[in-house]
Order: C-alpha cells, then structure tokens, then sequence
C-alpha cells in the first residue's frame, strides 16, 4: 500500500468553519459543536437462492441495471434463449420477498425493463429463467435514498477499458456491494466500428468479460460516454450517415440509463438529501470553435447545482475539467475544456460558492485528485476538487508519473489499473477517495473535507 502523499486536505468550507455554534444557557461562550457522522447503511440480508441452474453460455452477457431511483430501476439482459421470466426479490427483514415476476419475449439485441413499485433505499436480488430449470447468475442493486435520506453512501468510478483484460479491479469491486457505480466513459473502444451491428459486437465483448459482467451484476450502474464509444475524437462532422445513432444505441442497450431532459444522455439522478450526481455529455455537442457543451447543457448543469439542496454534487466530465496547463501546455487543448475557457470559467464561476461540489474525471489514463486551478493562480475555481478515475484497463499516462508537481495542485498523482472508491459522510462533509488497484490495494488515498 503506497501511502506517501499528503493524506489530508481541507475544502471549502474549512472544517471549523462549517461546525455550527452552540451555546450553553448557563455559559455565555460560544462553543463549536463538531458535525456528526451520518449513520452507516444497514447490512443486507444473506444471499438469496434462486430455483434453477445458471446458465453461463445463455447469459454470457451478464445482468445490467442502470440509473436507479428510489422507486424504480432499469434493468437488461441479452441471452440466447427467446422466452425469458424476470424475478426481482425484495428485501423484507432477514430474508426476501417476491417483488415481481415478468415472462418477457427477446426480440433484439437485449430485453429492458422498468420495473417499478421499489421502497427507498432498500436492497433487490434479480434473476433472469430461461427454459429448462436453466438461469442467470444473480444481479444486486440498491434503490436510491428517498428525498430525505440521510447515510453514508458509497460510491465506485472508473473509466477507459481499453486492454488488461478481464480487468481484476472490477471484480474486486463487486465484491463491496456498493451503492452505485459510475463509468466515466470510453468502457468500450468501438474505434473501427460504422454500422449496428459492429458496434453491438465491440459491447458484447466487454459485457462478457468477467470484470465487467462481474460489476453489473452486483451494483447499478450510472453511465456516461466519451469518444471511444462512437469513435477516436470523433466529432459530427467525421461521421458516417447513421453511424451516431448506431454507436448512441449500442451504448443504451448496453449500460441502461434514463433520457434526459432532451433526450440526450446529460442527466440528473438523485440519492435522496446525500448526493445529486450530474452526468454530463462532454462528446456528444461540441462545435468549433468555442462550444464544448451546448448552451442548453450549459444552463441546465449550471441551473441544477445551484438548485440543489443536497449535501454533495457530483458532476462526471468524461475529460477534466481541471487546469492541466502546467503537465500539459497546449498539447490536445481542443480537446478538454481547457480549449474552451470561455464555456469553463463560466460554469466554474457560476459554481463557485455552491458547497459540496466534487467533479469526477476521466480519459487521462490515470489517476488523480485535483484543484481545478493551481493554488495561488487566481483562477475561479481553486476550492473546487476534481478526482481524476480510473483507468481499469487502457494504456497508462506515464506522464502521471514523469510530472513534479511544484504548484500543489495534485495531492495525488498516479499511473496504475484501478477503480476508484468514494465515500461520502454527508454530516461531516468528508469525502474518502480510495484508489483501489488489481491486486486489492489501495494505491493512494486522501480525505477531502468539503
């Protein structure tokens, strides 16, 4: 375990400065009254036990659910058989109760569903039957917290799959039985595909690696994209006729998530009064020379956070948004929001003095925890901190480890396969950020107060 960096930072609001003042009624000296911890989630009842026998070769796909609410969930499986019962099961005390039971008929790539009706905050086992006494292996996703939840929650990151396959920190991540699980994008690299059914090929590959089939059985998932999933740095005006379409279905059909407020893939889903988390589409609208994010995204990310009254905000940016200039100059500046500064320092302003901000970041092939702007530089965001996911598989930026960081900026700084792991104490305001490698260990670690 490799624990050699400054372990501690302290956010915005300072520690003392977010403690309440209290006073006693035969004591006119104000105190500080430390926050206290959020309550841990309750343990989950033993391992369900389905009928039947799994299946490996008719649901080598595995089981996806995705962008879970307090009341429903998006749940898909591929599989070679046709006819197919969904059985997801409750849990009710010490055991499980039937929730639902749907007979569903397969007739495309994969079968999604809604299903409805879930308690807040609340654990679910899913099955999928097939013919035969024959079935899946057994999925786990929790509901989200209700509007007034109020508990440590724990979250998993990653991003770019682009080799060191079957990719061991995803396994080892299904075994925490996390809360949630963010993909930050390039979870495939389709760069060779144009058509469909090219693209469904590059999904089912992943979908059947056991690191990732491991994953979206045991936690649902809150996906988003980068360029990989349509094609190297693609931009609209590089695409064939069709191929964005093709490359946007695969993705859902794939990872299942909710549309958002146009139809895109820029959403919000809430984890009661803990967490917001707000996933951005940092490919998908770009236009030269000045727009990285449509104007209506700009809005509506600025407009939600501002809004928002729980106590993190988690804002996942497949590229950084932090300040790289001094590590990397002007090199590839198009292609990270670096290149467009008047879209970043309007948002960053903009979000500036709304607590709890934490951005998540990708595509840079290692890992890091960032200010957004060097300490002392005067930009506007050097309160804001960016943890920088991942990679689980794609070729390691070694620049991560050739770069001196004279600025303070970056209290961590790594190349090494890893999934990222975030947990949030909303009544302290602390955030532990734990880089987790192949082999089970923690590469780095740091404690953000924000």
């Amino acid at each position: 375990m490799r624990l050699t960096r400054r372990q501690l930072v302290i956010g915005t609001p300072a520690l003392l400065g977010a403690c309440a003042m209290s006073v006693d009624s035969g004591d006119d000296t104000a105190t500080p009254s430390l926050p206290s911890p959020a309550p841990e989630r309750a343990p989950e009842p033993a391992e369900w036990t389905p009928p039947g026998t799994e299946d490996e070769a008719a649901f080598a796909w595995g089981l996806q659910s995705g962008d879970a609410t307090a009341g429903a969930v998006l749940l898909s499986v591929r599989s070679t058989h046709t006819e197919l019962t969904i059985v997801v099961v409750e849990a009710s005390g010490d055991g499980w109760v039937e929730l639902t039971r749907q007979q569903v008929t397969r007739s495309d790539e994969a079968v999604q569903l809604e299903v409805t009706g879930l308690q807040p905050d609340t654990a679910y086992r899913w099955v999928v039957l097939g013919p035969d006494d024959t079935r899946s292996r057994i999925g786990r996703f929790r509901s989200a917290l209700g509007p007034d939840g109020w508990r440590v929650i724990e979250i998993g990151a990653t991003c770019c799959l682009g080799g060191n396959e079957p990719w061991p920190s995803l396994s080892l991540a299904a075994l925490a039985d996390l809360d949630l699980f963010i993909l930050a994008g390039d979870t495939v690299y389709a760069d060779n595909a144009v058509a469909l059914e090219e693209y469904r090929g590059y999904w089912r590959a992943a979908l059947s690696t056991e690191g990732l089939r491991a994953l979206t059985a045991r936690t649902s998932i809150i996906g988003s994209w980068d360029d990989h999933e349509v094609g190297n740095n693609w931009t609209a005006e590089t695409l064939a006729p069709g191929q964005f379409d093709a490359a946007l279905l695969a993705y859902r059909e794939s990872l299942p998530q909710r549309a958002g407020p146009t139809g895109g893939i820029w959403r919000t889903l809430s984890w009661g009064a803990v967490a917001d988390v707000y996933v951005l589409d940092c490919r998908g609208e770009r236009a030269a020379p000045d727009q990285y994010i449509s104007a209506e995204q700009l809005t509506w990310i600025k407009e939600q956070v501002s809004a928002s009254t729980a106590r993190f905000k988690i804002i996942v940016t497949s590229v950084p948004i932090s300040d790289y200039f001094d590590m990397l100059g002007t090199a590839q500046i198009d292609d990270r929001w670096q290149g467009y500064p008047a879209q970043r320092d309007d948002l960053l302003t903009a979000l500036g003095s709304v607590p709890g901000v934490l951005w998540l970041g990708g595509d840079f092939h290692m890992g890091a925890v960032a200010s957004l702007d060097p300490p002392g530089s005067g930009g506007p965001a050097e309160g804001q901190w960016e943890v920088l996911v991942g990679p689980a598989g794609s070729t390691l930026n070694v620049l991560a480890e050739l770069y001196e960081d004279t600025t303070g900026q970056f209290p961590v700084l790594f190349a090494a396969w890893n999934v990222t792991r975030l947990r949030l104490d909303p009544g302290t305001g602390e955030v532990r950020v734990t880089f987790v490698g192949d082999d089970g260990a923690p590469i780095d670690q740091i404690l953000l107060m924000l």
